[in-house]
C-alpha cells in the first residue's frame, strides 16, 4: 500500500506541461515582443523598478529605468522566464514572470523580480 502511494505522487514542479496550462488559463496580460514596431513603448513595473523600453530601427531596444543602479541604453529583451526557475518564455512577456534582458552587447544578463504591471503604448502614425 505504500508504495503504491508513493508510485501516485508527484513532485512539485516536475510537470512543466502542465504548469504552462495552468499558467495560460489565468489570463494575465502578456506581450509578444515580435509584434512591436519602432516607437512602440513598453512601460514594465516590477516590485523595485520601473523600466521604460523604446523600440528602434532594426530592432533596437532603448532602455530607460527609474533607479541610477540599473543599466540603461541599448539592451535585448530575452523574454520571461518563470518564477526562480532557468525555463525561459522567450520574446515574450508576462505579469507573474522575470524579465531576463541582457545589455553591454550580450556580455551582461539581467533578470528582475516579478513583473507587476505592462503597458504598452503603440507609436501614433
Amino acid at each position: 500500500m505504500k508504495d503504491d502511494l508513493k508510485s501516485r505522487q508527484q513532485p512539485i514542479g516536475s510537470d512543466w506541461e502542465e504548469f504552462l496550462r495552468a499558467h495560460s488559463a489565468l489570463g494575465l496580460p502578456e506581450i509578444n515582443l515580435s509584434e512591436l514596431n519602432p516607437g512602440d513603448r513598453l512601460v514594465v513595473e516590477t516590485l523595485h523598478t520601473r523600466y521604460g523600453f523604446e523600440w528602434r530601427e532594426g530592432g533596437q531596444v532603448e532602455l530607460t529605468t527609474n533607479r541610477g543602479d540599473r543599466p540603461h541604453g541599448l539592451v535585448r529583451i530575452q523574454g520571461c522566464t518563470f518564477g526562480q526557475s532557468s525555463s525561459i518564455k522567450p520574446g515574450m512577456l508576462f505579469c507573474g514572470g522575470n524579465l531576463e534582458y541582457v545589455s553591454d552587447d550580450g556580455r551582461m544578463r539581467h533578470l528582475t523580480t516579478a513583473i507587476r504591471s505592462l503597458v504598452l503604448l503603440r507609436r501614433s502614425n
